[in-house]
């Protein structure tokens, strides 16, 4: 049996060939239907669509790029798509893209640092996928391994809202009600006056 050998990928273009090739591992239900296109200011690596119809953006970065980078850019692609979902919708009904489906973004890179890991924690659950990549060649064949932290990223966040018990008619963490045990007398309070009500 060949044993397994890390490697890096020579660029980008062979990063996602090995990606399209392999993301069934990642996720089985999406499909990709374009490549290496122009987003807002730079381009998207993957687009998929998911079983359900969902538009997933799909970001990558190889070793010694910037993955903080790589989130701020992949909220900015994502802003960018979002307002395009019904143009694309019609101008390619066979996608079956579901336009009222919030976009998901998958990034994959090398390693996440703690800061990029603390920035996708405070996003709704389900936005961002965060997927370790690591390149393999085994047997001269190259492959590569995938790890999806969401699930870490996310244990900390706080439930949906609709998931929150109601109040019920109180503050969180409310005082208990206060009495003195002055009286009228010792705060030198007087009734107010009777008033009439004739003419």
């Amino acid at each position: 049996m060949s044993a397994a050998e890390k490697v890096r990928p020579a660029s980008a273009a062979e990063l996602r060939r090995e990606i399209r090739r392999q993301l069934p591992l990642l996720d089985p239900e999406l499909r990709i239907v374009a490549e290496d296109f122009m987003g807002l200011a730079s381009p998207i690596d993957l687009l998929a669509i998911s079983s359900r119809g969902e538009v997933v953006l799909i970001l990558l970065s190889l070793e010694g790029e910037n993955d903080a980078a790589l989130l701020t850019r992949c909220l900015a692609q994502r802003a960018w798509a979002a307002p395009r979902l019904r143009d694309w919708a019609q101008l390619a009904p066979e996608l079956e893209i579901a336009a009222d489906a919030p976009i998901r973004v998958i990034l994959l890179a090398p390693d996440f640092g703690s800061e990029t890991l603390a920035a996708a924690a405070s996003l709704r659950p389900g936005v961002v996928q965060l997927v370790r990549h690591v390149s393999l060649r085994v047997g001269g064949q190259p492959g590569l391994l995938f790890e999806p932290i969401g699930d870490e990223v996310h244990a900390a966040s706080p439930r949906p809202p609709e998931t929150r018990e109601p109040l019920r008619g109180k503050l969180p963490g409310a005082l208990p009600s206060f009495r003195s045990g002055l009286s009228d007398n010792d705060l030198s309070l007087k009734p107010a006056p009777e008033e009439s009500f004739d003419d």
